[in-house]
């Protein structure tokens, strides 16, 4: 086979990432990995995404490995050392620039060993707002090895590639952030949350089918009564189903806990005595609450506070127990 030159390998990288920057969607993981081949030339290559919460890599997309060699390389490659440096340093490492002390471990014994490879590429991929997204690994079995310029045009491509795999890339087209003090999650199309970052909430993921009606309502943000605890809370459609970002904040109008509660289920058309059973408080108390919570939020009347609570998108979601 011919072998590509350098110019025409800068002009491949450049033309992928072009085309895949003037799209609306973010590129498919496969498609790309299957492009990368004209400007990065390899025989086995694979895109992973990273799970913060069972902290190790899953699998968007391989040519070549073994399915055993991918698993060793999800599950493996975070134990070594040189994945530290790898996010730390934020370049390409080749294999061939490993000390041959440091090339130890099941990744070097059970998949580049045991497959013969005679050198390869692996690189940490992160967004534009700094989140760890996953990684790329390419390996070899040209005598000749990767050379200089698959580095440089893997930096290149580091921010399509990592495009490609992050749950967060917006569905239709431009960038999505996860802010300081927010931690997120993305809901699935099946109703299911899984975390985004490592400190989501449990008991915030484990109310399922709420998030899915609460996102298929497609209402931007959100104010949230979660077990005891008051969350603003951002939705936006994503790659992988529906963002779900939160933090912590006060409750609107100075309204108490208990005073939103109330509000959620007087928005719901309850009545004093209904509400009162739900709580398992007096209707006196509900009254009183009542009364506290017109006067706060400026509402005449019953029908004026379900309004506040639509606008500042009142809920209550139950939580995991």
């Amino acid at each position: 086979m011919r072998t590509s030159s350098a110019r025409e390998r800068l002009g491949a990288a450049v033309r992928l990432r072009a085309e895949v920057g003037a799209g609306s969607r973010a590129p498919e993981a496969g498609r790309l990995l299957f492009a990368l081949r004209a400007a990065v030339p390899h025989d086995h290559a694979a895109l992973s995404r990273w799970d913060p919460m069972r902290r190790q890599h899953v699998t968007s997309a391989s040519f070549g490995y073994p399915l055993e060699a991918a698993r060793v390389v999800n599950e493996r490659m975070q134990d070594l050392a040189l994945f530290a440096e790898l996010q730390q340093h934020r370049i390409p490492l080749r294999l061939h620039d490993i000390e041959p002390g440091r090339r130890c471990g099941a990744i070097f014994d059970d998949v580049i060993g045991a497959h013969g490879y005679r050198d390869g590429l692996s690189h940490c991929l992160f967004s534009p707002d700094g989140r760890y997204v996953g990684m790329l690994n390419l390996s070899t079995y040209a005598e000749g090895g990767m050379d200089d310029q698959s580095l440089a045009l893997v930096s290149l491509l580091a921010e399509t590639l990592a495009e490609s795999i992050d749950p967060l890339a917006s569905s239709g087209g431009g960038r999505v952030r996860v802010e300081p003090g927010e931690e997120a999650f993305v809901v699935d199309v099946a109703g299911r949350p899984w975390p985004v970052t490592a400190g989501a909430s449990p008991r915030l993921l484990g109310a399922g089918q709420t998030w899915q009606e609460l996102c298929a309502a497609g209402t931007e943000f959100r104010i949230l009564i979660v077990d005891g605890e008051v969350y603003r809370v951002r939705l936006e459609s994503v790659r992988a189903g529906t963002l779900v970002r939160y933090r912590g904040v006060d409750a609107p109008a100075e309204l108490t806990l208990r005073e939103l509660e109330v509000l959620v289920l007087v928005s719901g058309g309850r009545s004093n005595a209904q509400i009162a059973a739900a709580l398992g408080v007096g209707a006196a108390t509900v009254a009183t609450h009542v009364e506290n919570i017109l006067r706060k939020t400026g509402s005449p009347n019953r029908t004026a506070a379900a309004v506040f609570a639509t606008r500042v998108g009142l809920s209550a979601v139950p939580a995991r127990q």
